[in-house]
């Protein structure tokens, strides 16, 4: 009688420690879970701010094709007073800071691209790791 307890009760443990509860399994995921959340949101933000830097960087491109049309269209040979001098000068150096702008503006373009970018595949890991913690 006392080895057929001794059984039971060995059996008994066994199946009581080897399954994870459904509340345990919750504890574990819901961090990850929020983290995702945290990363999506981060990816739709990166997003937005991307395509708002692109059609910003858009319309300082037309502005400055137009402008370099107008410069271009000029002729060659003008003889401009002294005020119509310091227009064109300054007409010629905003062309060259826009085209510095459009520059700086394509630059983080791309780095919000690449942040967007790293910020789905963060989320697509997450996602990722809570299969393998669901399956587990």
């Amino acid at each position: 009688m006392g080895k057929i307890s001794i059984a039971a009760l060995s059996l008994l443990l066994l199946f009581a420690s080897g399954c994870a509860t459904q509340k345990y399994v919750n504890q574990q995921v819901d961090p990850l879970s929020c983290k995702v959340d945290i990363l999506e949101s981060k990816e739709k933000d990166q997003a937005s701010k991307t395509t708002a830097l692109e059609t910003r960087m858009s319309a300082l491109e037309a502005r400055l094709n137009a402008l370099e049309n107008q410069l271009n269209n000029l002729p060659k040979t003008l003889d401009l007073n002294p005020a119509d001098k310091a227009l064109l000068g300054n007409a010629t150096e905003m062309a060259r800071k826009s085209a510095e702008s459009a520059d700086r503006a394509d630059a983080a373009a791309k780095a919000a691209t690449a942040s967007a970018n790293n910020a789905d595949l963060a989320a697509q890991r997450a996602a990722k790791a809570f299969e393998l913690g669901q399956k587990k």
